[in-house]
C-alpha cells in the first residue's frame, strides 16, 4: 500500500505528463522545422498544460469512483489519462506560399521546449532519489 502511495501520486502523474507533453511538442516543433520551406505546410503547435490545469483545478466535470472497475471521471486520478493534443494554426498567414513556420519563432521554442523537458527530468530524478534514500533508510535500520 505504503509502496503504491509512493509511486502512485499527483506529482509524479503530473511530471510523466509533462515529459510526455514536451516530447510531444518536440515532435511538433521539429515537424515545423523541417517544413520550414514546403509550400503550403502549416505549423503544429501542442498543448498539454491547459489541460492539466483544467484537471489539477477541478474545472472539468468530475465523478467519484466507488468501485475499482468504474471508469476514472475528471480529478487528479484522470491525469494520466491527458493526451497532448496537436493543433494546426490555420489562421495565421506568414508568406505568401501560405506556409506560416517563423524559423526564429520555432527556434526559440525549441530552446524553451528543451529546458522546460530537462526540468521535468530533473524533478522526477530528485523525487526517485528521495524516494531511495528513504527506502534505503529504512532498510538500515
Amino acid at each position: 500500500m505504503l509502496i503504491s502511495q509512493m509511486f502512485n501520486n499527483t506529482t509524479l502523474h503530473v511530471l510523466k505528463k509533462g515529459i510526455e507533453g514536451a516530447s510531444k511538442r518536440h515532435e511538433a516543433i521539429s515537424n515545423n522545422i523541417a517544413n520550414v520551406d514546403t509550400p503550403k505546410y502549416q505549423r503544429a503547435t501542442v498543448d498539454f498544460e491547459n489541460q492539466l490545469k483544467r484537471v489539477l483545478r477541478g474545472t472539468d466535470v468530475s465523478g467519484r469512483r466507488t468501485h475499482p472497475a468504474h471508469f476514472i471521471i475528471g480529478g487528479p486520478e484522470a491525469i494520466p489519462l491527458v493526451q497532448p493534443r496537436v493543433d494546426i494554426d490555420n489562421m495565421t498567414r506568414f508568406r505568401p506560399d501560405k506556409n506560416n513556420v517563423n524559423i526564429d519563432q520555432e527556434m526559440a521554442d525549441l530552446a524553451e521546449n528543451s529546458q522546460r523537458s530537462d526540468q521535468f527530468s530533473e524533478l522526477i530524478r530528485r523525487r526517485y532519489q528521495g524516494l531511495r534514500r528513504v527506502l534505503q533508510e529504512a532498510g538500515a535500520r
